[in-house]
């Protein structure tokens, strides 16, 4: 048995949540959601879009930290030159060991270089 109802309080047929036309909007609006999910999931998962993605991310990084060195820098060179300043002896010494190391380096280089250098042009029986 089947009852119509018509009156300012009830729906027709035509506007109820259940209706033709209400079920094809859903399924046009899960349709579009759907195929926005899928362009923002084949962004997510795309090598060329996640290496722009990673580039552009390192390069605010790297701006960040050079502003943030840009700022520092100033207040740190004063830091560093009261602290020569104040003690002088241990500072001169840290110089004049950083100049030793990097000397010594250089020179071993050198050294190594001249060696093989030499010992290129030995005959096989006279090399080392």
């Amino acid at each position: 048995m089947t009852t119509s109802y018509s009156g300012s309080g009830m729906a027709s047929s035509q506007s109820a949540p259940g209706a033709p036309e209400h079920i094809l909007a859903d399924i046009e609006q899960t349709r579009a959601d759907l195929g926005d999910t899928v362009t923002t999931l084949t962004g997510k998962v795309d090598p060329r879009t996640r290496m722009r993605g990673a580039v552009s991310d390192l390069r605010a990084r790297t701006i960040a930290g050079v502003s943030r060195v840009r700022v520092q820098a100033p207040q740190r060179a004063r830091q560093a030159q009261q602290a020569v300043r104040n003690r002088p002896v241990p500072a001169a010494v840290g110089v004049l060991t950083v100049a030793g190391a990097v000397t010594a380096v250089l020179l071993g280089r050198r050294a190594a270089k001249a060696r093989s250098a030499r010992n290129r042009w030995l005959p096989g029986f006279l090399h080392r």
